[in-house]
């Protein structure tokens, strides 16, 4: 095999163990869940290869009565953890009339309020 190829599959296996064992540690920081729920969540991460973790830490840190998002090892998850949601503009609600007024101004028969 030729290096390249052998350097990503290191890669990927990293990420997927990285991953899994995020997962695993917010479920087992999180003391409120059921045995079976938290056995069932860790069997999830680990053989789900990459949805199966960060479903599970996504749905540990929004349930979890602990600050996980504050744990200094899921900072590269950040991005995939953050409330806020990407802007396509499609949540802005938009007057169309105010904006047909500002752009041609006396177009409409009544003015935006």
């Amino acid at each position: 095999m030729s290096i390249v190829v052998v350097g990503v599959i290191s890669v990927i296996g990293v990420l997927v163990t990285y991953l899994a064992v995020a997962a695993t540690l917010c479920v087992l920081r999180d003391r409120s869940l059921a045995l079976k729920v938290s056995v069932l969540r860790i069997l999830i991460s680990w053989f789900v290869p990459l949805l199966g973790p960060i479903l599970i830490t996504r749905v540990a840190i929004e349930e979890s009565p602990h600050e996980l998002r504050s744990c200094w090892w899921l900072w590269p998850l950040r991005p995939l953890l953050s409330d806020e949601t990407p802007g396509f503009g499609f949540s802005q609600e938009i007057d169309v009339r105010a904006d047909a007024e500002r752009i041609l101004p006396g177009s409409t028969l009544f003015p935006p309020p």
